[in-house]
């Protein structure tokens, strides 16, 4: 048995699984595989032993011959060939060079992100995303579940750091019971800086390397009680460590991070522990044990080797400082915490400017909102019911007139097009926030028009009101007595629709304490009217969440649940689109091209998420402002900018890179390709998806960064061979483009037992069989005015529940939906249509 022999996707996928649910330790002591320190195989987020998987993989696609045993064949480069060709990737593709060193030396020289070139920026992308591999990496050996991983505090991919280029890109991991009382100490860290890279073990890090002059004083407090649980000098655990450092070679012992590399301040281990416990050390409230990589050397150094291999290292460190030894695990806790009302403010000042401007993803607002939604969420009343899940809006495509934080109960809910929720809605003058009970407004107007649809919401709150006369108890207001300051028609919705409320001041938000004194009784309220199944609307659906979903994967086999064509084709499809990265489902009406393409999606993202597929169809009068950018009225009389659907989609992309993102267009070829495309014609080019490719795009204002397609978004296209209306594909696409042809299959296995399935008699599916071969082999062979493309597809004969008269059924369906299009194909001939319906109804 060779490696070489493993071939499955879905085998490589089975063994994840099972690793997944015995977790590492037991995997790798099953199968008798030993730990990796480089070659992390990594899918949906989570990181592998590539050697071990691999192996348990043979077994799982040779079930006869059993998993590979470790000594039967080699790791490393072979491994990950193998994999790779699979489609897998691997953490160890991520790197730092001594380029990346100097752009982000000659960065320095501008006073602003935006002001870097387009290839100074790609060095922080690339630096940023090379860090959060080898952190991920470290993170799987350590064991994910007990610790942490930071990456460089606020920095965002298009922005930078709040406006201005940060001094240092970093990742640090902590013990999560660390966290707030000991500020995320001691901490695995990697340090990319202008001078190389520095990584190592801190057990605290050094006050001035913060800026906030509180968290400075709570990291001098802990750093006593942390040195304190270090072990001794003279133990043997010190001892072990020591012979690891020396064995691993060019550790150097410090006083703190970031001094001037390869300088040692301590010249061994046991001396730099006694520091730490002496009243000096103590004063220094900082240390770390570093290793340094500079520039010149970066380009032959494994840092993915060095990164994993601190967990080996420092691993008994990191177990033996606990928080919860001290019995101080609040420490200070209360003095650094993010307040909601604090976070809330800083959020609406940010908001307030940001929406003088076009409306994007800018920072810090982004984060500013996320801090704000986590300060709710560690509330009590709302970390005691997991049920409920915390979602925002600024708006979609413009800014919201009134922004809202929803509060939404999973059990009515999880998405914000139905059910009742809880809401903090902010006026459209900022003057003033209230958190209301409130009903969906949205389906119940669109439904019954502006008037029966305000009468319908008053009649709805008045019910509620008579349900929850508590919380008038509780400081609420049983009306809808609300000002949003605004008389747009959703903003009025909102405010007929409350049902409860209470007021704050924007300069007098309510600590958290007031605030949970109020969010108990309304979340009680709220579930006990969810409980009895009270309503049905909810918000609209312009929400901007900050919480992913936990999504079962998918594989090929679920793929393949209700398709017709073979496996292996399946498969062969998928491969071509993976290394293209731009497909085209062309082909006859009724092959089933829609239905296929939303399976290829799920399949090559690995899970039916729909937050990382979109599609839109194209048409005549789609542009390059649908699809891209452009200005369009503003429903104030003007006009503003708006982000197109596949600038909004990169946008989410390129700040989740670890993750595949589809983007599905039918009708490709109604639309004029190069106007809508734009200049993005040349960027969707499979070896064109990075920063170095990127452009300025027409509408952008001065400042903003150059805009590129990332690797990780996979492009889909449906294209009807059929339509005559319709001009050839553009060849620049077609150039850029791979592209598939989908015949009908009514001989295909599936097709004929999907009939049976709902009914179809045997002998009627046969005719079905035999009497649309016929017609189509006549298309086919009609190259003068049809040809292959015009074949009819087997989705009209596809039914999707029991049909009680299949006869009835099959002659309805001949006579509703291939006669016109026959009739269309020979518009000429009509005898000719008429000849072959009947041949169809009759036989002959």
């Amino acid at each position: 048995m060779s490696i070489n022999e493993l071939t499955s996707r879905e085998a490589v996928l089975e063994a994840m699984s099972e690793h997944d649910r015995l977790g590492r330790a037991e995997f790798l002591r099953k199968y008798g595989y030993g730990e990796a320190k480089s070659y992390f195989v990594e899918h949906e987020g989570r990181y592998y032993d590539s050697k071990a998987i691999a192996g348990v993989a043979v077994g799982k696609q040779f079930p006869e011959q059993g998993p590979m045993k470790n000594s039967e064949f080699s790791g490393g480069e072979s491994i990950k060939r193998k994999l790779e060709s699979l489609s897998f990737r691997f953490a160890d593709g991520a790197h730092v060079t001594s380029r990346d060193i100097a752009l982000l030396r000659s960065s320095r020289q501008k006073s602003k992100y935006a002001d870097l070139s387009n290839e100074e920026r790609g060095a922080y992308i690339r630096v940023t995303s090379a860090l959060k591999a080898y952190g991920e990496a470290l993170l799987y050996t350590l064991g994910a579940e007990d610790y942490r991983l930071a990456l460089t505090s606020g920095f965002h991919l298009r922005s930078g750091v709040r406006g201005y280029v940060p001094k240092d890109l970093w990742f640090g991991i902590y013990a999560t019971e660390n966290a707030e009382p000991f500020v995320g100490n001691p901490q695995l860290f990697m340090i990319v800086s202008e001078r190389g890279v520095e990584f190592g073990f801190s057990p605290a890090t050094h006050p001035s390397g913060f800026s906030d002059s509180k968290i400075k004083a709570k990291m001098r407090a802990a750093a006593p009680e942390i040195f304190e649980l270090m072990p001794g000098a003279e133990s043997e655990q010190v001892e072990t460590i020591s012979n690891k450092l020396e064995a691993s070679g060019g550790w150097h012992f410090r006083n703190q991070t970031r001094l001037d590399p390869n300088q040692d301040d301590r010249p061994d281990l046991p001396s730099w522990i006694r520091f730490l416990k002496s009243s000096e050390g103590a004063r220094n409230a900082g240390g770390s044990i570093s290793k340094y990589v500079l520039e010149p050397d970066l380009d032959h150094y494994d840092l993915m080797a060095d990164a994993v291999g601190m967990a080996q290292i420092f691993g008994e460190f990191l177990d033996e400082v606990r928080a919860s030894k001290t019995g101080s695990v609040n420490l200070g806790a209360d003095e650094t915490k993010t307040t909601f009302a604090d976070a809330f403010a800083a959020s609406l000042t940010e908001f307030e400017q940001a929406r003088s401007g076009p409306y994007g993803r800018v920072e810090p607002l982004w984060s500013l909102i996320s801090d704000t939604t986590n300060a709710l969420q560690n509330l009590a009343p709302i970390g005691s019911r997991p049920h409920i899940k915390v979602s925002s809006s600024l708006g979609s495509g413009n800014w919201a007139r009134v922004p809202w934080i929803g509060l939404l109960n999973r059990n009515v809910t999880t998405t914000t097009e139905k059910g009742l929720y809880c809401v903090f809605l902010i006026a459209a003058d900022l003057s003033r926030v209230y958190l209301t009970l409130a009903q969906g407004v949205t389906e119940l107007v669109n439904s019954l028009g502006p008037a029966e649809g305000a009468k319908e919401l008053a009649s709805r709150s008045s019910t509620y009101r008579q349900m929850i006369p508590e919380l008038g108890a509780a400081g609420f207001t049983l009306t809808n007595d609300i000002d949003l300051a605004s008389e747009g028609r959703l903003p009025t919705n909102y405010e007929r629709s409350t049902i409860a409320f209470v007021e704050f001041a924007r300069d007098q938000l309510p600590p958290d304490a007031q605030l949970s004194n109020l969010l108990e009784p309304l979340l009680a309220a709220y579930d006990r009217l969810a409980e009895e199944e009270a309503v049905e609307h909810v918000l609209e659906p312009d929400v901007e969440t900050f919480e992913v979903e936990n999504l079962l994967p998918y594989s090929i086999d679920d793929a393949m649940d209700g398709l017709f064509i073979e496996r292996e084709e399946f498969q062969r499809i998928l491969a071509t689109w993976r290394l293209k990265k731009n497909l085209v489902l062309q082909g006859a009406p009724g092959v089933g091209k829609s239905y296929i393409a939303h399976r290829l999606a799920y399949a090559l993202i690995g899970s039916k998420d729909r937050n990382r597929v979109e599609a839109v169809q194209f048409h005549q009068s789609y542009g390059y402002e649908d699809f891209v950018q452009g200005y369009r009225p503003d429903g104030s009389g003007g006009f503003a900018r708006f982000d197109g659907s596949f600038f909004r989609f990169c946008i989410e992309a390129i700040e989740h890179p670890d993750k595949d993102f589809v983007f599905i267009i039918d009708e490709i070829n109604r639309g004029n390709l190069s106007k809508i495309f734009g200049e993005l014609m040349l960027l969707i080019e499979s070896d064109k998806r990075s920063p170095d490719w990127g452009v300025q795009l027409s509408y952008a204002v001065e400042g903003e960064p150059r805009f590129h397609i990332p690797p990780n978004v996979f492009i889909i296209g449906m294209m009807n061979t059929a339509d005559r209306s319709l001009s050839m594909v553009d060849y620049a696409l077609r150039r850029r483009f791979a592209f598939i042809t989908m015949d009908p299959l009514f001989e295909s296995a599936g097709f004929r037992s999907h009939l049976q399935k709902f009914g179809i008699p045997l002998d009627l599916v046969g005719q079905v069989i035999q009497r649309m071969g016929t017609l189509n082999e006549a298309i086919t062979d009609d190259r003068l005015s049809l040809g292959r493309g015009y074949q009819i597809g087997h989705s009209y004969f596809v039914p999707s529940s029991e049909i009680s008269n299949p006869v009835d059924w099959f002659e309805q369906t001949v006579e509703t939906e291939i006669r016109p299009l026959l009739e269309e194909y020979w518009f000429d001939e009509p005898d000719k249509a008429e000849q072959w319906v009947s041949s169809l109804l009759r036989g002959g």
